[in-house]
């Protein structure tokens, strides 16, 4: 057995050795296990691990109130909206239906009752009316916005009340009600539960208490009801061996055996989720470090984006603005408006859509001009309105004109030219969507640009003249360059207006951050507005805002405002979602804790007394008397940095350089401190005869400072939360801090104790009700995250003395505790997936699980399939991570530039620093949490892995020509940013990113990409029939290294299992780059066959007739009939039905479709002369798909194709009635619009094929709902090798493989002889998978397998129904755990590759199937139950058919020369085989040993010795035949 698959055996094999890796075993005993005491075991709710708050029972005055008793009432809840108020609500049922009451108790003025309802998932919230219940509505209700019912709650016997009554009907419809509270007065909120909203159930069964949790889990971190550790360490496995505990405490073992097991078991008792994840957003960056350049790149192209501005004013002497705004095209889409102003006199408007986007429909600019202010909007009079350029017709509006851009493909402009000295001050505009009425406009304001420099000087002298107009909503940078209002830009605004205050200090900041909070709603609502917070806030912690201006805080009001902006953040991360919690967080890290009792005031005094009491002079002069002044003018966390210098230069007994050292270690200096309101001059003094008295009262000084503004010092946090945490936590606690300074071999025992605790006070946190509590737990779990990073980053360097192996072990080690480290800080005490498609942390939830099992094995000692293993973990995080830079590098940079540069126009100070502002981003996350310690870790595994046999650098997935290609090497940030640009040489890309649905672009023979598309994504077929070479480097550093040759001539060919890529030499190439010249100047010319006319509305399977003439269906209608007489018995293909050619055309002539056939005809000319020229076609693209689905269908065609279907067995007697029958029109629509896709019309241009021409009939199947999904090659695409096949499999549907979701699948390479085992190249790391059935419609042109054209792939499939998507946790996938059953697998998917090339007459085939329970294989075909598409120089199937008919059809004539002759020889050959005794005339170069194993495979009329063996052979080895069904998969 090879060790590329003995990874599945490793269950079975595992090699067993405790020694420690790389650190000395010491005589210590093991720390024993955990055993909390006095905790409550099995306790738990649904509506605890849902999010709800814990039930209430109602008192009995209350329920006497509602007239109700004790067995009426199944539902009750408190609700605490602040201190001191509280809202009950209570769910009873009656004769009626449902009565749910809600009621205020405690001092408050009149709230409203903001609500709406759930009817499937309690996250849902709509408004009654779309689902039938109107009627609940109260009298006193309102609607708001169609999005939510307001309904006041009223004065009843001194109570806040309301009442809402559902009746029996709508009850059944309903599963709850979902609401806030909103106070119309203030303006204000009260949050609700995670997600900001509160939820009442009103089904009995929606409230019933949860089964007890299986013991295996109890340790769980979701298990809200208490941890029963004792009994979770009896059910585990193989635990080493029990210490005994020492006389000092807890023990913290260095033994890292006990700790692999230890963080195992932790890591183990994370459970599986059910709900939808991240992975569709997650970023393709190979490494952490490249997610960091990237971000780095894209600070680089605002920088040039500036310089381009001031470029336009030298050069040009005019302004240029761009301004980015959102639109509407399949999804919210981000676009520019690039605006050109001209000598006052011209100024021209352009909008751009997004990159890859067709844009929004077309624009109207709805607009008004400024005569006297920029910001004004007057109606254009006659003479403005006649200033648009290129005769637009504008109408007039109200107070505004309206005028049509002119579109040239995506982009539209508008130009304006106005006469010398009477041009507006300013324009203000915003744009309408023509084709769905939506207005766009940035998102605090209009579009406003000043067109004269008096009007631009106007802008400026509104807020700040060098930087910004922050007052308008408009802040400009540094250089110039306007940056429009975005989001949270209100909250921006009440920033401005804070700062630019005469008088600031930290007690000014933390109150006004207060209000601000107060003011923001809970929920997604509010998240722009708490990031604007928090970039405020830390902006203030790192000193780029000044912490004292001209007025004097006494340490109290501060200590005060400090107490009570941290218990108002530590409310709202209670009761917030993932996403929220983690910026609360990160803003609780910006403040001190502060406290209302005597410590802010004692930062006066005891100053005072230390200085009475060693009789220190109180003169000026004095570094104590110039310190105490500082201290009583306005105390600042600045001073504990001045104490502990103070109490060094003690300590070394006067030594400055100590005092210097100290200071610079917290960003200070001695030039700093002169520059306070009440500066510090001097040098401090020593005084030998005070030093000890000194020492120690400077120490408890020091812990004064601490308590006020040092939130998250680990030794005071400790010191807080003594007295409320469990014992054994303090113990831990306090070997902690004592071994704080510990190196070495201690490192990952103070890791190990620390990632324990979080784990225990983030249960406790998620139960707290205690918000002061809460705060001091929040407090020592930054600590504690602070102190786990520093010692780690100061240990990593040692890791690079071990050897290989201990390496690998200690790494699985270390990655284990930081990725439970950075959950905690997202999701402290949450162990379940959330379900939240944008939570990282859910993603690294699934990784946490995966990774548990896989430190256990290296625990016990690892066989040759964990590098394997462990590499597609790796993957994985690394994606994981690689979106937690994009989330902060697109939820906060623009931001931070926003704020950062309206602050510097407001501030005197003018700042903060440049700096601080372009570089937020990067310096939050490479200073921030755990997320950079994990990238070093996993970047030094990667190498270690990859040397163990783990994973290739290289992988190949079109290997091209045989001697491989030359051409200039042309670095580009993505593939599809060059769709539509063609290279007039032989050109090899160097791209940062592809996604696999690109085209290759003309002129392009090799592409390098550090992504990883699965084998039938389309970029890689494309590649595999065009013969591009097409790879991908695994390595960063040699993917960054290939840059160096950019601009020259490379030769890219395999090397083994790598790649070779060196400078090509002269003359080396030649040949290819004159045959593409000559291609280039005489482009391949691909004739479609004439138009079919219209026959049928739909054929069932039992007409598909493969020989009819003229042909009325593609090529997968026609193999699937075809397919199924020559293939074996036990393989099966799909029952089918095809909607044929023409009908299309013929639906489009309907008379319900008159007016959509006139646009259709309008846009498929300018589609046509596009194709012609060399215009942008996104635009008209879009609006032609957008057309072709507003047809209406004939009726005839409704019931033709209900008959078909049922006919063919796809459905039952009944289905596709109502919504059914509009979601399959609308799939069906949708392959046609296919036909109008991007990169079909690039293809199609390329060859010169007129798009307008193809016909398009939709092929209909039933989808199997696959368990597994995989893609077989019969010739292993990476080496060519024919005696090799190759697949991929993947959990769930077949979507995840051609939609190239991020992740690998599970690859495997297998002789077809069956005498080798397989040789597994990647284990899944998919994170997603994707499950569901129902009906596909699938393309099945006339444009697809044609002579010399490869255009498979080029239209869409469309389910009828959308899949649901789950996060996949491997650690309980047998296609992972279990050997048998992978084995099993691989076994019977290469049988299936051998049996269907031979039945195809040897032809190289692409295979596509699926798996579905019961321990049967289904094989399966996306289109037409066996897709065969070129390999190696092979032809698909269809193209043989073709070619034979042309032979036959002149007869006597001899095959051309050359290649051509091969083709037609082949084809003739082929199709012989299935039609008629070969002719050795005709078979032409073929042999007649070739001629006849093809004819014995296909007929099977005489079984040769060969395949006899064969058959005995795969009967042997997997024991029986299996049972094989070809159905289409997604």
């Amino acid at each position: 057995m090879s060790p590329t698959t003995k990874f599945l055996f490793a269950g079975s094999t595992i090699i067993c050795f405790m020694m420690p890796i790389g650190i000395a075993m010491n005589d210590q005993s093991l720390r024993p296990p955990l055993k909390l005491e006095g905790v409550r075991k099995n306790v738990g709710t649904e509506s605890a691990r849902s999010g709800l708050p814990k039930a209430s029972i109602m008192n009995p005055s209350v329920l006497k109130l509602r007239g109700g008793s004790d067995n009426n009432i199944y539902h009750s809840h408190n609700f605490e909206l602040r201190r001191g108020v509280q809202l009950k609500t209570v769910a009873s049922r009656g004769e009626e239906g449902v009565d749910v009451y809600f009621t205020l108790e405690g001092e408050t003025k009149g709230l409203t009752l903001h609500w709406g309802v759930s009817s499937s998932t309690a996250d849902e919230w709509i408004i009654p009316q779309k689902v039938g219940c109107a009627a609940i509505m109260p009298p006193d209700s309102v609607m708001y916005k169609e999005r939510a019912i307001r309904t006041p709650l009223r004065s009843t016997n001194g109570r806040w009340e309301a009442h809402i009554q559902i009746p029996e009907a709508e009850s059944k419809k309903l599963i709850g009600l979902r609401f806030t509270m909103f106070e119309p007065s203030s303006d204000r909120w009260y949050p609700g539960g995670a997600g900001g909203n509160f939820f009442v159930p009103i089904r009995e069964d929606f409230s019933k208490p949860a089964s007890k949790r299986p013991p295996a889990l109890q340790r769980s971190p979701s298990f809200t009801g208490g941890v029963d550790i004792e009994e979770m360490q009896q059910k585990m496995s193989d635990p080493p061996p029990q210490p005994k505990p020492g006389s000092g405490g807890v023990v913290l073992t260095s033994d890292i055996t006990h700790l692999m097991w230890n963080a195992a078991q932790r890591g183990k008792a994370w459970v599986d989720g059910k709900k939808e994840s991240v992975a569709m957003r997650l970023q393709r960056s190979p490494s952490f470090e490249s997610a960091v350049q990237i971000l780095s790149k894209m600070q680089e192209e605002q920088d040039q984006h500036k310089k381009e501005a001031e470029d336009f004013f030298k050069n040009q002497g005019g302004r240029l603005y761009v301004i980015p705004f959102y639109y509407q095209s399949k999804g919210s889409k981000k676009g520019q408006v690039r605006v050109k102003v001209i000598k006052e006199t011209t100024v021209t408007i352009t909008v751009e859509p997004e990159r890859g986007d067709a844009g929004p429909g077309p624009l109207l600019l709805h607009w008004g001009v400024g005569p006297k202010s920029p910001r004004e909007w007057k109606r254009p009079e006659s003479q403005v309105l006649s200033s648009v350029v290129g005769g637009a017709e504008s109408a007039l509006v109200g107070d505004a004109a309206q005028t049509p851009l002119r579109a040239d493909g995506g982009v539209q402009t508008i130009e304006f030219s106005f006469e010398a000295g009477k041009s507006p001050q300013g324009i203000t505009f915003v744009f309408k969507d023509t084709s769905n009425s939506a207005w766009y406009k940035p998102d605090s304001g209009n579009f406003c640009v000043p067109v004269s420099e008096a009007g631009r000087a106007a802008m400026d002298s509104a807020g700040g003249k060098d930087h910004g107009e922050p007052s308008s909503g408009m802040v400009r940078t540094l250089s110039g360059t306007i940056i429009p209002p975005l989001e949270g830009a209100d909250v921006a605004k009440q920033v401005f207006e804070a700062e630019k205050q005469g008088h600031v200090t930290l007690m000014h900041r933390y109150q006004a951050a207060l209000r601000v909070l107060e003011q923001t709603p809970p929920g997604e609502a509010g998240i722009n507005a708490i990031t604007m917070v928090f970039i405020w806030l830390r902006f203030s912690q790192i000193r780029q805002l000044s912490w004292q201006r001209n007025y004097n805080t006494k340490p109290r009001e501060l200590s005060a405002a400090s107490e009570n902006l941290n218990k108002a953040i530590a409310w709202r991360w209670k009761n917030a979602g993932s996403e929220e919690k983690e910026l609360f967080r990160l803003m609780l890290g910006c403040i001190g804790r502060g406290g209302s009792g005597g410590d802010g005031q004692a930062i006066r005094d005891e100053i005072l007394h230390i200085m009475h009491r060693h009789h220190l002079p109180e003169t000026k002069g004095n570094f104590i008397e110039e310190w105490h002044q500082k201290l009583h003018n306005n105390s600042t966390p600045d001073d504990i940095a001045i104490c502990m210098a103070f109490l060094a230069f003690l300590a070394s007994n006067g030594n400055m350089a100590e005092f210097d050292r100290v200071l610079a270690e917290n960003g200070l200096n001695r030039e700093r401190l002169k520059t306070y309101e009440r500066p510090i001059t001097t040098a401090p003094c020593f005084y030998g005869d005070k030093k000890d008295g000194l020492i120690n009262d400077f120490n408890n000084y020091l812990r004064i400072l601490k308590n006020v503004h040092a939130g998250a010092d680990l030794e005071k946090c400790v010191e807080v939360c003594r007295g409320f945490l469990d014992g054994h936590v303090n113990l831990l606690l306090e070997s902690i801090l004592r071994e704080r300074s510990a190196h070495g071999d201690r490192v990952l025992a103070v890791i190990d104790s620390i990632t324990e605790v979080r784990q225990l006070i983030g249960l406790k946190m998620s139960k707290e009700g205690d918000i002061v509590k809460l705060r001091d737990m929040l407090y020592l779990d930054i600590g504690l995250e602070a102190q786990m990073r520093l010692m780690a980053e100061r240990s990593l360097g040692q890791l690079d003395r071990l050897n290989m192996e201990s390496l690998t072990r200690s790494l699985a080690l270390w990655i284990s505790l930081t990725i439970e480290n950075l959950i905690y800080s997202s999701s402290p005490g949450v162990g379940v997936l959330q379900g939240h498609p944008d939570s990282v942390s859910d993603e690294f939830k699934a990784c946490l699980r995966d990774w548990a099992g896989l430190v256990e094995e290296a625990h016990k000692g690892y066989g040759p399939g964990f590098a394997v293993k462990a590499m597609a973990v790796v993957e994985r995080m690394r994606r994981a991570l690689a979106s937690v830079v994009d989330k902060i590098s697109t939820g906060m940079q623009k931001k931070a530039e926003y704020l950062g540069y309206g602050l510097c126009a407001v501030t005197p100070e003018k700042i903060p620093e440049k700096w601080s502002i372009t570089l937020f981003s990067e310096e939050l996350i490479r200073g921030g949490g755990c997320s950079f310690v994990l990238s070093t870790l996993l970047r030094k595994l990667d190498r270690a892995l990859r040397a163990q046999g783990g994973g290739t650098r290289w992988q190949v997935i079109s290997a091209g020509k045989p001697s491989g290609v030359v051409g200039e090497l042309v670095e580009v940030r993505d593939l599809l940013s060059v769709q539509d640009v063609s290279y007039d040489k032989p050109t090899v890309l160097l791209a940062s990113s592809v996604s696999g649905e690109e085209e290759v672009p003309p002129g392009v023979v090799g592409v390098i990409t550090p992504d990883a598309p699965d084998v039938l994504a389309h970029i890689s077929v494309r590649a595999r029939n065009l013969k591009v070479f097409f790879a991908t480097c695994f390595d960063s550093d040699e993917f960054e290294s290939l840059s160096k040759f950019a601009g020259r001539r490379v030769t890219c060919s395999r090397s083994g299992d790598s790649v070779s890529v060196r400078e090509a030499q002269t003359g080396e190439g030649e040949e290819a780059k004159e045959a593409q010249s000559a291609a280039s100047q005489a482009p391949v010319k691909i004739e479609l066959p004439p138009p079919a006319k219209f026959s049928n509305w739909c054929l069932p399977e039992k007409s598909i007739d493969p020989d009819r003439r003229p042909k009325i269906f593609g090529a997968k209608s026609t193999n699937i009939v075809k397919v199924r007489k020559q293939l074996p018995e036990w393989v099966q293909t799909p029952r089918s039905a095809v909607v044929p050619f023409g009908v299309f055309e013929k639906v489009l002539e309907a008379a319900e479709n008159k007016a959509v056939a006139t646009e259709y005809t309008a846009l498929a000319k300018e589609a046509a002369a596009l194709a012609k020229g060399t215009g942008e076609p996104h635009e008209v693209l879009r609006r032609l798909r957008e057309t072709v689905l507003k047809l209406q269908a004939p009726k005839a065609m409704v019931d033709e194709l209900r008959t078909a279907l049922l006919d063919s067995g796809i459905i039952k007697q009944g289905e596709l009635q109502g919504k059914e029958w509009d979601e399959a029109w609308h799939a069906l629509k949708g392959v046609w619009a296919s036909k109008w896709n991007d990169r079909a019309f690039y293809s199609c241009k390329k060859a010169a094929i007129g798009q307008q021409h193809v016909q398009m009939a939709v092929l209909v199947q039933r989808l199997v709902e696959a368990e597994y999904a995989f893609v077989v090659h019969t010739v292993n695409p990476s080496n060519g090798d024919k005696q090799e096949m190759y697949a991929e499999v993947v959990v769930g549907l077949g979507e995840v493989l051609v939609g190239n979701f991020p992740g690998r699948a599970l690859g495997f390479a297998m002789r077809k002889d069956g005498k080798s085992p397989a040789r597994v190249v990647s284990l899944p790391s998919k994170s997603v998978g994707l499950f569901g059935g129902g009906l596909i419609f699938r393309s099945d042109s006339n444009g697809e397998d044609l002579p010399g054209f490869a255009g498979a792939g080029l239209y869409d499939s469309v389910p009828m129904v959308h899949n649901k998507k789950r996060t996949l946790m491997y650690n309980r996938e047998p296609l992972v755990v279990d050997p048998k059953f992978a084995d099993k697998i691989m076994k019977g998917i290469c049988k299936l590759a051998v049996d269907v090339e031979a039945a195809m007459g040897g032809e190289p085939q692409d295979i596509e199937g699926c798996y579905k329970g019961g321990g049967v294989l289904r094989g399966a075909n996306s289109a037409s139950g066996l897709i065969c598409r070129e390999l190696g120089g092979r032809l698909t199937t269809t193209i043989l058919r073709e070619g034979a008919e042309l032979i036959n059809q002149y007869p006597g004539r001899s095959p051309p020369a050359g290649p051509l002759a091969e083709f037609l020889s082949a084809s003739a050959a082929a199709a012989l085989i299935h039609r008629k005794p070969a002719s050795p005339g005709v078979a032409g170069g073929l042999s007649p040993r070739q001629v006849g194993t093809g004819a014995e495979l296909v007929g099977a009329e005489a079984a040769s010795p060969g395949l006899d063996a064969v058959e005995r052979r795969w009967l042997g080895v997997g024991g029986a035949v299996w049972g094989w069904l070809v159905a289409p998969i997604l």
